[in-house]
């Protein structure tokens, strides 16, 4: 709960602009320091201008990408077997206490998408995992990824080829989990599918436990923002960016853990 809590608060997301524009207001209004007050507040709006011009926000996210690339033909899978995709998140709709729509969120919409695409080039016998869990799921609610698994299914996929794992909460777990699941199954090679931000510490992680996956990331929600519009503030874009920012602390934390 915690770590979502600060997930949620960093730069780029409405809480942190509504603390940091509280602090500038303070400086603003004080005898002392109106001066620093004046700074904080156009420090705070051109970081919040940047972040939510997609063209800034690749930038900012580019070096967790570089190398990587998605999957283009079979030659490139190496003989996988099957696809370990990583649930983002799913949304959660309530209408009194019994009516609940659950969907996947929209990066893991795309992570669906990339997994269908890399599904249907390896062939239809690939075996599908779907990892995700939520330690806030309620009795009511159904497994974390099982709104992911629902898309692909929607997209394609068979579901007697889909295996869902809902206990893995975070990035280590998953390695840990699928890692284990995956050699019981005798499957030494798969393909990892997960967002271009998030690749680059899963991967690490992954082979930390001593798997070799095959990246394949997810398109980018502001891909499709190009000439002018890669110029115009996005409410995307600023989310691309708060998940940039994330997955650089996640790199740090990871590494003083000793988990990459």
């Amino acid at each position: 709960m915690l770590i979502q809590l600060l997930k949620d608060s960093l730069p780029g997301s409405i809480p942190f602009l509504v603390l940091a524009f509280l602090v500038g207001l303070i400086l603003l209004n004080s005898a002392y320091a109106h001066r620093w007050g004046q700074r904080w507040l156009w420090g705070l709006f051109l970081l919040y201008l940047g972040f939510s011009l997609p063209a800034a926000s690749r930038l900012l996210a580019a070096p967790l990408g570089w190398g990587l690339t998605s999957l283009q033909n079979v030659d490139e899978a190496r003989g996988a077997k099957a696809i370990v995709v990583l649930d983002a998140s799913t949304d959660r709709y309530w209408h009194g206490p019994t009516l609940l729509i659950e969907m996947p969120s929209g990066a893991s919409a795309l992570r669906a998408l990339e997994a269908a695409r890399v599904y249907r080039l390896l062939g239809s016998d690939t075996l599908v995992i779907v990892s995700g869990g939520d330690p806030a799921a309620t009795p009511g609610q159904a497994d974390e990824a099982s709104a992911l698994r629902d898309a692909l299914v929607k997209l394609g996929v068979s579901y007697e080829h889909i295996l869902l794992d809902s206990d893995s909460q975070n990035t280590r777990a998953h390695a840990v989990n699928l890692v284990r699941l995956l050699r019981s199954r005798d499957i030494s090679r798969f393909v990892l599918v997960t967002s271009t931000t998030h690749m680059r510490r899963a991967l690490w992680a992954f082979r930390a436990k001593g798997a070799d996956p095959i990246p394949s990331p997810s398109p980018s929600p502001i891909d499709n923002n190009q000439g002018w519009d890669a110029f115009w503030p996005s409410p995307k874009s600023l989310a691309h960016a708060q998940s940039a920012i994330y997955d650089y602390a996640g790199l740090l934390y990871y590494w003083f853990r000793g988990w990459l």
